[in-house]
């Protein structure tokens, strides 16, 4: 009995110890691919990201909806590295076949947020539908919204499920997002192609920033209560984002070079240089995204001479939606396309 309690605590031991070896192996990997970039490695890591495919493939209008302003919505379908993907494209109903600019609208969430209901969303002031379009701007805008990878997009009760990993949910979304507008741009002749704006709010934000890094047709950048610097927001919740951000790495489904790579093109405060106007919105209290990423984000575009408007609030939540001059100021920033 003795000699089987000993076998006992020395297998515990042993499996304890080994536990322990790959918990330190793991933090290892993961300081390594935290450690600041170098301009060289941000230079390399955008020029591979400009030279994605991003070209229109297996297009498919799946259905339109009449709005209630007459607009009309498009369910669009395609492929993205050979994975199905939607996203909705709302057209305003015009007499005319005057050219107008596009705003893409970049949807928020973690990785794990699953849905998009545009239905519901349209109508919803934490999702900036209508009111973000108010004052007439939406007759005089094209709006662009993809689903990410992994998130299924309803409308009415209808369902389109996107492939592709969740989880994604930051290069791989703007990947999503830029390839969608490549398709909005094919199929509706009535686009501008030369004004272009994005907005989004949390994810959407970071989503907004990278994009407009990666693709200079985009002139304006909208950006709500937005993550800045990924290794900051993993610090700051490590046990919510070291799967996010390193399980194919720690599963070795990828090599440490292409998790570094990946965890770069991340990180929109990397790609300063790259960014064109932007208006950013930050709560003071956010209980999620502290207002420290507005802040690194508006010393880094001061620093590199960028324009950066930054409008703050107290209304100690994830964004501000009842406060009336926040509208104005989306409003004013965008309508300048428009005009």
């Amino acid at each position: 009995m003795n000699k089987l309690i000993l076998i006992l605590f020395t297998l515990s031991t042993f499996l304890s110890n080994g536990q322990i070896e790959k918990s330190k192996r793991e933090e290892n990997l993961i300081r390594k691919i935290l450690a600041e970039p170098s301009s060289e490695e941000i230079k390399e890591v955008l020029f591979d990201l400009r030279k994605q495919d991003l070209s229109p493939k297996n297009v498919v209008i799946q259905d339109s909806v009449l709005l209630s302003n007459t607009n009309v919505l498009y369910i669009i379908s395609h492929k993205i590295d050979g994975k199905k993907h939607y996203g909705a494209v709302i057209v305003p109903n015009q007499d005319d076949i005057k050219k107008l600019p596009v705003i893409v609208f970049a949807t928020g969430g973690d990785g794990m947020h699953n849905q998009f209901n545009v239905t519901q969303d349209f109508n919803h002031n934490a999702a900036q539908f209508p009111s973000f379009l108010g004052d007439g701007l939406d007759k005089k805008f094209i709006v662009v919204i993809p689903s990410f990878r992994g998130q299924q997009m309803i409308i009415g009760d209808k369902k389109y499920q996107s492939e592709g990993n969740i989880g994604d949910a930051f290069d791989g979304a703007t990947t999503d997002a830029l390839s969608f507008l490549n398709v909005s741009i094919k199929m509706f002749s009535q686009i501008d192609a030369n004004r272009i704006a994005i907005y989004g709010g949390s994810r959407g934000g970071t989503v907004a920033l990278l994009a407009s890094s990666r693709d200079k047709r985009i002139k304006r950048a909208i950006v709500v209560a937005t993550p800045t610097n990924m290794k900051e927001l993993y610090l700051l919740y490590p046990e919510q984002f070291k799967l996010l951000f390193f399980n194919h790495l720690l599963m070795g489904e990828i090599t440490e070079k292409e998790a570094r790579r990946k965890f770069i093109s991340m990180s929109p405060i990397h790609f300063i240089k790259q960014l064109p106007m932007v208006q950013l919105h930050h709560d003071k209290k956010d209980p999620f995204v502290p207002v420290e990423f507005a802040s690194i984000l508006i010393q880094a575009m001061k620093t590199d001479k960028k324009t950066i408007d930054s409008y703050f609030y107290e209304e100690g939540i994830h964004g501000f939606w009842n406060d009336k001059n926040y509208w104005k100021r989306v409003q004013n920033f965008i309508r300048q396309l428009s005009d």
